[in-house]
């Protein structure tokens, strides 16, 4: 884990509730003339030379070919233009560039006649435990298949879908808890896991709570709508930092997380790999 790509704890977005539920979270994000009243699309911050840092050495790796599909020149000159007049950041309008240049990974959609919007491109150097490979050609009901009770976004997903990249920008977060503080968690790559947050924990030395051991992760998932261009632009933005330093920000938040974990259907436990640390993390909460 490099310390160099942790956000800090009072710039992490809070998007913890109870009862927890898989669902679309959308809101509206800002358009020309209107960046006071709603959020941004993309967020760059004092972690951006970390960031690009770290993308490049996904990139130059290709452990697990990042990106995958074929990107439209037009979209991508449509990102940089977005970019360069929300942030005031020139970027080339090429792959590799945005890749490494936006905080944001980001995948291009395409609405295709009787088909719907599909995955054609996937630049995604930071995944949250899931294989961007397996994505490419799918359309959003597929993408989201594997999810733990799903229902609430699959009933919803051709208005998501209309919503969110034929209409207007949106916004949902989507939060974490993991043992590994690394913007990078692919599948296939080894990394801390729960197992090793246990050992440490409980190692002679460590102070015994395994909530200090953890990280708070929250995807902020924003969309770009290009009707005349048939496409859509979907834009991952991970931000990390200690789940401790993130509790400290404000009162409450331990019942709280406690609370929505307690929540958590067995399904989306074992989806999210936490089996066997949920009841101790939620007694850990309630003492903190």
């Amino acid at each position: 884990m490099n310390p160099r790509v942790l956000t800090p704890a009072a710039e992490v977005p809070w998007a913890v509730g109870t009862p927890f539920r898989m669902r679309p979270g959308l809101s509206r994000l800002a358009v020309a003339g209107e960046a006071a009243l709603a959020p941004p699309l993309f967020v760059r911050d004092a972690q951006a030379g970390a960031y690009a840092d770290h993308k490049r050495a996904v990139l130059r790796a290709q452990t697990h070919r990042a990106p995958v599909g074929e990107a439209d020149p037009a979209v991508l000159a449509a990102i940089a233009q977005a970019y360069a007049s929300q942030t005031g950041v020139v970027l080339a309008p090429d792959a590799d560039a945005l890749a490494e240049g936006l905080q944001e990974d980001f995948v291009i959609l395409h609405d295709e006649p009787g088909d719907g919007f599909r995955a054609r491109f996937l630049s995604v150097c930071f995944p949250s435990n899931w294989n961007p490979a397996e994505k490419l050609g799918l359309d959003f009901t597929a993408i989201h298949a594997p999810v733990a009770d799903n229902a609430l976004l699959q009933a919803g997903a051709r208005g998501i879908v209309d919503m969110a990249f034929r209409q207007a920008p949106m916004l949902r977060h989507v939060w974490l808890l993991t043992p590994s503080g690394d913007l990078a968690q692919h599948p296939e790559t080894r990394r801390a896991r729960w197992e090793d947050a246990l050992a440490a924990a409980d190692a002679p030395d460590a102070t015994g709570r395994l909530i200090d051991q953890v990280f708070f992760r929250v995807e902020r998932q924003t969309t770009l709508p290009l009707p005349a261009l048939r496409r859509g632009v979907f834009f991952i933005r991970v931000v990390v930092a200690r789940l401790v330093d993130v509790l400290a920000v404000a009162p409450g938040r331990a019942a709280e997380l406690a609370d929505a974990l307690a929540s958590m259907s067995e399904a989306v436990v074992a989806y999210r790999g936490m089996a066997a640390v949920r009841e101790r993390l939620c007694a850990e909460l309630r003492l903190s």
